[in-house]
């Protein structure tokens, strides 16, 4: 019998209600033939099966095979006679219970284990988002004055080539500053996030100056950088970046103004092009969508609609005293 109990322990993780059942047979056996009946081998493997039983199955399920369990031994001691009902019921009752505490907590570590590689996986997408929206931004701008400023250098070249000289050195310049802005952008990754990229409101100025020297209009009127936290100039930055590159692709030739005021609680950024002169804008690009995310991340509105016959984007950012994560 001890054999057996044995070999039926084999399948207790697999198969618990199979063990307890070759479990219950052999002490059966063991309690009609030997003498005297028990034996603590015997005791030993019916709560390694009482324990399976409870933490393989759901709570329903275990509850009925571990009452039927019991059930078979009282039986079984009614049939030898013996005074341990009580010892049974607390003791594969206790079982039971253990085991169903083991089942819940292993839940519980399988649920967390989880819920942190869904949060990784989450992080993961948010950052390469995050990173393609920042490419997204840097190339979107450059090539789009590139492009202008390489049409007038060809126009030039044709009546007055040395009027071609200042186009030229202007693509030349915004593919440096593109390319330090990119390893920026990698640096920023390198660093776990760590922004070390210095292109704030200050930045602006560059940007309209490289648009003006590219052939556009541009006006701008802008507020001190000082006490605007670093996150929201960066994102301002940005959002001026692809706004002007929209008003290249979008509406070429056209004057843009760009406007940046400071309330005491909030930054105002707005861009408005083609005034005047029906140029629709793209809904669906990225672009706008990437104006969007840096706006809802810091807490901020944006409104982008035709204004004027032209197209104005227009983002609220709240100022706190304390840095936007």
């Amino acid at each position: 019998m001890a054999v057996a109990t044995t070999v039926g322990l084999l399948w207790r993780t697999r198969l618990p209600v199979l063990t307890a059942g070759l479990l219950l047979g052999a002490d059966l056996v063991q309690g009609l033939l030997a003498h005297p009946s028990g034996s603590i081998w015997s005791l030993i493997a019916l709560i390694l099966a009482m324990y399976s039983i409870a933490a393989g199955y759901r709570e329903g399920t275990a509850a009925l095979i571990g009452l039927g369990f019991i059930g078979v031994l009282l039986i079984e001691e009614r049939i030898d006679n013996g005074p341990d009902y009580l010892f049974i019921a607390v003791v594969f009752g206790g079982t039971w219970l253990l085991g169903r505490a083991s089942r819940l907590w292993r839940g519980r570590v399988t649920r967390a284990e989880r819920e942190r590689e869904h949060l990784a996986a989450l992080a993961a997408a948010e950052e390469r988002v995050r990173i393609a929206r920042e490419l997204h931004d840097i190339l979107g701008h450059t090539l789009g004055m590139i492009t202008v400023q390489a049409e007038a250098a060809d126009a030039a070249l044709d009546r007055d080539p040395s009027r071609a000289r200042e186009p030229v050195r202007a693509i030349a310049e915004n593919a440096r500053r593109s390319l330090h802005e990119i390893r920026d952008v990698l640096h920023l990754v390198r660093d776990d996030g760590l922004d070390t990229v210095t292109s704030g409101i200050d930045g602006i100025r560059t940007l309209v100056a490289d648009a003006e020297r590219a052939g556009v209009d541009v006006a701008l009127d802008t507020v001190d950088a000082e006490g605007v936290p670093s996150v929201v100039q960066r994102a301002a930055y940005r959002i001026v970046q692809e706004a002007m590159a929209n008003a290249v692709k979008h509406a070429p030739g056209s004057a843009v103004r760009v406007r940046l005021e400071r309330g005491p609680d909030e930054l105002v950024v707005e861009v408005v092009n083609g005034l005047g002169r029906p140029a629709p804008a793209s809904r669906d690009g990225a672009g706008l969508a990437g104006i969007r995310e840096r706006a809802d991340a810091l807490r901020g509105t944006l409104e982008a609609a035709p204004y004027q016959g032209g197209f104005r984007v227009r983002v609220r950012f709240p100022l706190t005293n304390e840095e936007p994560a």
